[in-house]
């Protein structure tokens, strides 16, 4: 018996609410940055994810833009060892140490940034940041990077499920594939309820943090 394919089948994108600008309050809210490592971005990377490089840019806007209002910004960073079982799915990829494994030169955290190392998907599971949000008095959390279906949309849901308000910029996530970007926008706006942003210069940061009093503390 021959294996069917789904490749043909062509789907109509359900509705999901945009909005052109939200106003966040900067000592409440928190940037989280997943996976921009070179395996993932970079030509040469062992799991490139062609538009990611496009999404340098508009991350790197965020990026200033919390560090200008004292936001907390966090980046995960996927991390794996040899022998690591998720080789048998994508093959081997972010060893510790490695070239691929860094965090891409234009988004290079600051001395006294939060970087969470991750073995999973999930930026939550068997990592700190829950506890790190919930220190700070996190409410609000704004999610961007690579790759959207997987680390991406597994971190805002996990963001959902202990009740942060989820914020995602369209232009701030890359995907392998359409099907896969647009699922993942379907996801957080109609099961987690988080908010979809059309373009990263749209979410502004009010007042001022305390992120910079705190590491200097």
């Amino acid at each position: 018996m021959s294996e069917s394919s789904l490749s043909r089948i062509r789907v109509e994108v359900p509705e999901v609410p945009v909005k052109e600008k939200v106003e966040l309050n900067a000592d409440k809210s928190a940037l989280i940055i997943v996976d921009m490592q070179n395996d993932f971005v970079k030509p040469g990377g062992k799991l490139r994810v062609p538009s990611a490089e496009e999404t340098i840019g508009p991350i790197r806007l965020l990026l200033e833009r919390a560090r200008e209002k004292q936001v907390m910004t966090v980046f995960t960073q996927d991390t794996h060892y040899p022998g690591d079982p998720e080789f048998g799915i994508w093959g081997e990829h972010v060893v510790k140490g490695t070239w691929g494994w860094r965090i891409i030169d234009e988004l290079a955290p600051l001395p006294g940034e939060i970087v969470v190392e991750k073995t999973r998907y999930d930026g939550f599971y068997g990592t700190p940041l829950d506890d790190l949000l919930r220190v700070h008095g996190i409410r609000d959390v704004v999610v961007v990077g690579t790759v959207a279906n997987i680390c991406v949309l597994h971190t805002a849901a996990s963001a959902a499920l202990r009740w942060y308000r989820v914020y995602i910029p369209m232009d701030g996530i890359s995907a392998l594939n359409e099907f896969d970007y647009y699922a993942t926008l379907r996801q957080v706006s109609f099961l987690y309820r988080g908010v979809i942003v059309r373009r990263a210069e749209g979410i502004v940061f009010r007042g001022t943090g305390k992120w910079k009093r705190s590491r200097q503390a």
